[in-house]
């Protein structure tokens, strides 16, 4: 039977230690007997409603990596594959700095549906390159939002960081996509001991072949694959509209009267500026961000339980059901593994 490795039951810790310590914090800064008050007032199909928005969610974004599976590859892949991906996705993002640790399992439950290692990769990429796509439509809407929020010094400080390390990371893709032999010359130089051919070297020499596949894919999926483009592009908003109107939902379950869609561009906001934090799942930064954006609209008796729920419908309740649907892949591919 397969188990969690010493890193990710060391990042495990590691996430609930924050995750504790973070609600701790909240609660003993913000909360009061009004707060209890108010907990007892909030109607709790509010409640109910942040589950089927997030189910929603889930749902829309797994057909979504259906889709993108079926212009990569010309097979659709099923929506148990795309739940399992979203899944694993998030419990790995909670146990690993950056939020980093999710591809190699998600690619593993790709290959279970018989995609290669560079075809899967691309279509995880290309999920990831409409969420950008559908943030640079967004901007001309978030700039007012972030001029006007920037003006607060963590918010200033996280909004500079998200810039350099969205900024370096379409460098890297972009000089990846253009010259990959440049890169790929690089690593045989570093793994190759007096021109004798190495384990690393062997390994290299697999990886880049899976990246020249993938390479190629992405050019053919943009010139050929139109429809499916245009549609990954209209379904990317489609299933981030539920997820992003959490917040409000929230919010107006807990009594707080604000604009839905105001609050629905302020939880982007933080969504955008934690994506690649260094602390596990974001955990502590997203928090911190939210209670900063959200402090001008909510009381404070309001805004550590406001946050607490926030991040249980956003993150924590796919982490921790991500979490037995990992041990469940790791258990089931063992020997790959």
């Amino acid at each position: 039977m397969a188990t969690l490795s010493n890193g990710v039951r060391r990042g495990l810790k590691i996430f609930i230690l924050l995750v504790v310590v973070t609600m701790l914090v909240l609660l003993v800064f913000t909360g009061s007997r009004e707060t209890i008050s108010a907990l007892r007032r909030m109607n709790v199909i509010y409640l109910f409603g942040a589950i089927i928005l997030w189910g929603v969610y889930l749902t829309l974004d797994s057909f979504r990596i259906s889709l993108l599976a079926h212009g990569v590859t010309g097979k659709w892949t099923s929506m148990k594959t795309g739940y399992e991906i979203l899944l694993t996705g998030a419990f790995l993002a909670a146990v690993t700095p950056f939020q980093t640790g999710g591809l190699p399992v998600q690619l593993y439950i790709l290959k279970k549906e018989e995609v290669s290692l560079g075809r899967g990769t691309l279509i995880l990429l290309l999920r990831g390159i409409f969420f950008g796509v559908m943030m640079a439509t967004l901007l001309p809407f978030l700039l007012p939002i972030l001029n006007k929020e920037t003006s607060v010094p963590v918010v200033r400080m996280l909004s500079r960081y998200s810039f350099v390390v969205y900024g370096v990371l379409i460098g890297l893709l972009a000089f990846l996509l253009i010259k990959p032999r440049v890169i790929e010359r690089f690593f045989y130089r570093v793994t190759l001991r007096k021109g004798k051919i190495t384990k690393a070297a062997r390994w290299t020499y697999k990886t880049f072949k899976e990246i020249k596949e993938m390479r190629k894919g992405f050019f053919r999926f943009s010139v050929e694959k139109k429809w499916h483009s245009l549609a990954s592009f209209f379904l990317t908003y489609l299933a981030f509209i539920p997820y992003f109107f959490i917040a409000p939902l929230l919010l107006k379950g807990l009594g707080v009267d604000v604009s839905f869609i105001h609050a629905a561009f302020l939880q982007l906001v933080v969504v955008i500026f934690t994506f690649f934090s260094p602390t596990p799942g974001a955990t502590g930064v997203s928090e911190g961000g939210l209670v900063l954006l959200f402090s001008p609209l909510v009381a404070k008796h309001l805004l550590g339980v406001f946050t607490i729920l926030w991040r249980f419908f956003t993150f924590y309740l796919a982490a921790i059901i991500g979490g037995f649907v990992v041990l469940k892949v790791l258990k089931l591919g063992s020997e790959e593994f």
